[in-house]
């Protein structure tokens, strides 16, 4: 499975590619199980499914070696938009600091007055220009990111998932320890595809004293107040395929990747190892010891259509 590991303060990163699966390297995502006995075709298709608990999420298709997919899926767009969501597609760090950047914008902008509800919402044209010429001093105010480093906010997070028709929904577990996910979720349940865990990172103790007093000076507050930390728990596994058009096979299982409907995996970029949690009862478990510790949990589920 996909595990990213910590990389500065791109732990919201982190958690977008670990909840879906995504791998960074394209190459591996064509290769995966394709032993070397299996001749290469022109005619050859790389197909690539997202599965959360044996449903079908998500399709993708392309001729091996095009790096332009043709997508096939069961969630290709969200209320009706125009616009296509892709899940595949991988979360980076020029991503999310132009998202940070549009945000930061959008309440600069309501800040002086104007709404910027009133241009053209189809239209993002001139509000990433204007993202692209904030400040070095307004990018290091911003409560949505710090410069360079990441700690990416609940809002920056939020519209990345979006973006791949992917929504986040506050979740409380209850107090009751007899009471399971399908009590919980009822109806909702067959869209679930994952948690994401939010948590306040503290200050080290032999900083704390420093930390407290950079944390009131604006140009340097979000580098010295303690970091946002995101983790998640995914249902999510994908399967790689071949097809071949050529000799009429409609396709070819290169690598099995066994679906259990009850498995959930905690995967925290902080931690070498994937947690599995065998059973809705374990996940309910963890879901609430988390809780008690103070962390905020978020319900992820495919956008309906």
């Amino acid at each position: 499975m996909i595990h990213e590991k910590q990389e500065r303060q791109f732990c919201a990163i982190h958690a977008v590619n670990n909840l879906l699966q995504l791998p960074k390297d394209s190459y591996y995502v064509e290769s995966e199980g394709v032993g070397p006995s299996y001749e290469s075709s022109h005619h050859q298709h790389v197909i690539n499914e997202w599965r959360c608990h044996g449903r079908l999420i998500f399709r993708q298709q392309r001729l091996r070696g095009n790096q332009s997919p043709a997508i096939n899926s069961d969630q290709n767009n969200a209320s009706g938009s125009s616009e296509k969501m892709n899940l595949s597609v991988v979360a980076t760090q020029s991503e999310f600091n132009d998202i940070a950047e549009e945000i930061t914008n959008r309440e600069l902008r309501l800040m002086e007055g104007n709404d910027p509800m009133i241009a053209d919402s189809n239209d993002c044209t001139t509000e990433k220009q204007s993202a692209s010429t904030l400040s070095t001093f307004q990018k290091f105010r911003s409560k949505h990111f710090t410069p360079n480093f990441g700690n990416y906010s609940y809002e920056v997070l939020e519209t990345a998932l979006s973006r791949r028709g992917v929504t986040l929904e506050y979740y409380r577990v209850a107090a009751d320890t007899s009471e399971s996910i399908p009590d919980t979720l009822l109806d909702k349940k067959q869209n679930i595809i994952g948690f994401i865990v939010h948590e306040e990172e503290t200050s080290a103790d032999s900083l704390s004293y420093l930390r407290r007093l950079g944390s009131h000076v604006p140009i340097i507050r979000n580098i010295c107040k303690g970091g946002r930390h995101w983790w998640t728990i995914t249902g999510v596994k994908r399967s790689c395929y071949l097809s071949d058009s050529s000799n009429n096979k409609t396709r070819v299982r290169v690598k099995e990747q066994k679906e259990d409907s009850k498995k959930w995996y905690l995967i925290d970029s902080n931690l070498d190892y994937i947690q599995t949690l065998s059973s809705d009862d374990d996940l309910m478990s963890t879901l609430r010891d988390m809780q008690s510790r103070g962390a905020l949990i978020f319900c992820c589920h495919v956008t309906q259509q």
